[in-house]
């Protein structure tokens, strides 16, 4: 059966996935799902490489690459010469962060929402190459209107005049935030400010067109809400910055053109890539963003509810432009043995998996613990009713 013909929920997770029997997976978000039809095409790609490396390597990847990178620009509305492949969002924007031409004392400026993977690189960057700083622009619950976001950018802008490189949100990744990012980019644009935005759930979730959006840097996963096997996306990059940042990796094509210096790069594995196509089409497939968002916004208005009812907490209070199509967020309340740290809310999230079967993720936020919701089209009401379940089992703080 086609994917066309497959009703989202249990039918979609039953037809055109595999999972782990006896888990719920309600953490679409932390590492995706791929469809059983890629990972076939997947296993395939692998044999002809294994079959015979040599050809593969040096003829059959000089086809693929140009393919996919067409497909992605195609999807995301960019100009090919401008689009290139990476590993992953990290990797996008740890390429910017080390290829960028510092000064010292030059600064970069990041939000409290910042992934920690994200935040690190800024930080060491920042501390063993500018002797600058990293500044964290605040964002306080509940927010009103989008603008308190911006205001919040630009305030830190103007007091901190050696900020170069503003590293902006598309989505946030511990609180599911959507960044008014266009305004964002114009604000920084007027500072003399470069903008470096993680999209690491963008692609899938949100409509893009980079040309138009025009950041000066752009990096987002296609492993995630877009299907393709781990260990693929990609780093938008403005014309004018293209002559300075070049990949991490260093290899035979050295000023050869950038995009082969992106695209050649030793041995690794490069077939999540040659996906995308197969990808896209999938994703196409089974309705396109329309219909995709339509389904989860449906399903996680009501798992949120549920969920904040039975713990007896709320959702996050944001304007609606601001929530994610395919993530949501619920406030927890204080447990016994579950500091709201790092540390307690990593312990939450391995207890609630390793005994109750559930994978769900938690950050910490303000003080708070916060539970991050994913939904995708093999998820169901039934999952978050056992996610809440297991949720309640866990004993309060009086």
């Amino acid at each position: 059966m086609e994917p066309t013909d497959i009703e989202f929920g249990a039918a979609m997770k039953e037809g055109c996935f595999h999972f782990e029997e006896g888990f719920t997976f309600v953490n679409h978000g932390s590492f995706g799902a791929v469809p059983t039809k890629i990972r076939e095409k997947q296993k395939q790609l692998q044999d002809v490489l294994n079959d015979n490396p040599g050809v593969f390597y040096r003829r059959t990847r000089r086809e693929l690459f140009p393919k996919s990178i067409e497909a992605a620009a195609k999807f995301l509305g960019a100009d090919s010469s401008n689009l290139f492949l990476v590993q992953n969002a990290t990797t996008g924007v740890n390429t910017v962060l080390k290829s960028f031409p510092w000064q010292k004392g030059d600064e970069i400026l990041a939000s409290m929402h910042t992934y920690k993977a994200v935040e690190n690189a800024c930080r060491k960057v920042a501390e063993f190459s500018t002797g600058g700083h990293i500044h964290q622009f605040e964002i306080r619950f509940p927010i009103k209107d989008e603008s308190e976001v911006v205001d919040s950018m630009t305030s830190f802008l103007d007091k901190h005049p050696r900020i170069k490189l503003a590293v902006l949100d598309h989505i946030t990744s511990p609180t599911a935030l959507v960044f008014p990012v266009k305004k964002m980019i114009a604000e920084c644009r007027k500072r003399g400010v470069l903008a470096l935005i993680d999209a690491a759930h963008a692609p899938g979730q949100l409509e893009i067109n980079l040309e138009q959006l025009d950041p000066d840097f752009y990096t987002g996963n296609f492993h995630k809400w877009m299907f393709t096997p781990r260990g693929c996306s990609i780093l938008w990059i403005r014309k004018e910055h293209q002559s300075w940042c070049t990949p991490l990796v260093t290899s035979h094509m050295y000023k050869k053109g950038i995009q082969l210096e992106y695209c050649y790069q030793g041995t690794r594995d490069d077939i999540p890539y040659f996906l995308i196509p197969d990808s896209i089409k999938f994703y196409q497939d089974v309705g396109g963003r329309d219909k995709i968002v339509q389904y989860t916004k449906s399903l996680l208005d009501k798992a949120s509810m549920l969920i904040a009812e039975r713990l007896k907490t709320e959702v996050l209070q944001i304007p609606k432009s601001m929530e994610a199509p395919c993530m949501r967020i619920v406030v927890l309340p204080e447990y016994v043995g579950y500091e709201k740290t790092w540390e307690g809310s990593e312990k939450l999230f391995k207890d609630i998996m390793n005994i109750n079967k559930v994978h769900c993720t938690i950050f910490p936020v303000h003080d708070e613990l916060y539970l991050r919701l994913s939904a995708n089209i093999y998820n169901q009401m039934a999952d978050y009713e056992k996610l809440a379940d297991v949720l309640c089992q866990f004993t309060r703080k009086s």
